[in-house]
Formats: structure tokens, sequence, C-alpha cells
């Protein structure tokens, strides 16, 4: 069970990771194009700099970061209800917790599947973004590991609510 938690936090770490870049990306980019379009208005259309494709860059970087923060934290996403929970016991949370895992575990897979079918697709018919005209197959390609990453996460966070009956309770920890 130790190496299933071990890899459980380096997918958590990794997901961190890619969430990071892409929210940096996205940051950098509205920062580039709101300054290229500032200079554009303040020269009056002299300097013509601006960041093609800026709103589809940072869309697929955004989609990116919420995918890879769904794997990195799903084991915290339980919407927790105070009127439905509170008096119930620890052991009827964790089994509803690992109800709830399994769920993502599913969503997950069936997220990974239909993105892999779509990048399968791009590739066939040669599908392309709307502006910067890139093949959508890495995008839905990344798309669909993020997703993986997501199931197998919670199938491993399942497991280890089932087997020890511990999971993170946002109750009692404040959050």
């Amino acid at each position: 069970m130790a190496f299933l938690v071990k890899i459980s936090i380096l997918i958590s770490r990794l997901c961190q990771f890619i969430g990071g870049i892409s929210l940096i990306i996205i940051v950098l980019t509205t920062m580039l194009d709101v300054t290229a379009r500032y200079i554009f208005k303040l020269t009056g259309g002299e300097f013509g700099f601006t960041v093609k494709g800026s709103v589809e860059i940072v869309s697929y970087f955004m989609l990116f970061a919420l995918l890879a923060a769904f794997g990195a934290f799903v084991e915290r996403s339980q919407i927790i209800v105070d009127v439905f929970t509170q008096k119930m016991p620890q052991a009827i949370k964790g089994y509803m917790m690992g109800v709830f895992m399994m769920g993502f575990f599913i969503i997950g897979i069936l997220f990974a599947w239909g993105l892999y079918e779509s990048a399968v697709d791009a590739i066939e018919y040669g599908k392309v973004t709307q502006d910067l005209r890139l093949s959508m197959m890495p995008i839905y390609a990344f798309s669909a590991f993020l997703s993986l990453l997501l199931a197998i996460r919670s199938l491993i966070e399942s497991i280890n609510i089932f087997k020890t009956g511990e999971f993170f309770d946002a109750e009692e920890t404040g959050a």
C-alpha cells in the first residue's frame, strides 16, 4: 500500500507542476497581450505587434491547468454539506468518500477515452486550432494524459480509503 501512496504523491506533484507551468503561461500571455495592445493604442497604431492566438493559448492552457488541478487535489474534492454529514460516523463518511473517489476514477477514464478518441480523430481529419492552425492532436492527447492521471490517483485514493478508512476531511481541518 505504501508503494501506491508514493505513486499517488508523485502523480500529485507532477500535476501540481503542470498546473503551475500552465498558470504561468496564462499570466505571461495575458500580460504580453495587454501590454502590446496598450502600446498599440499609445502609438496610434504605429507599433503593430500583437500576440496572435492569445485567447486560444490562454483557453488551452486553462484546460491543462484545470485537469492538472483535478488530478493533483482529487482527495480534497469532496463537497461536504454539514447538514448531512455533521453527525455521521467517520466510518460511513469514509465509505462515502471511497465511493466518491471511485466516481472520479470512472469520470477520469471516460474523459481520457473521449479525449484519446478526439486525438485520433484530429490526426485522421486534420483538425487544427482556429487562430494558430496548430494540430489539435497534441492538445487532446495531453488532456487525455492528464485525465488518466486523475483516474489513477482517484483509484489509488479510493483503495487507500477502503483499506485504511483514512481520508481528507475538510470538516476536521477547518478548510
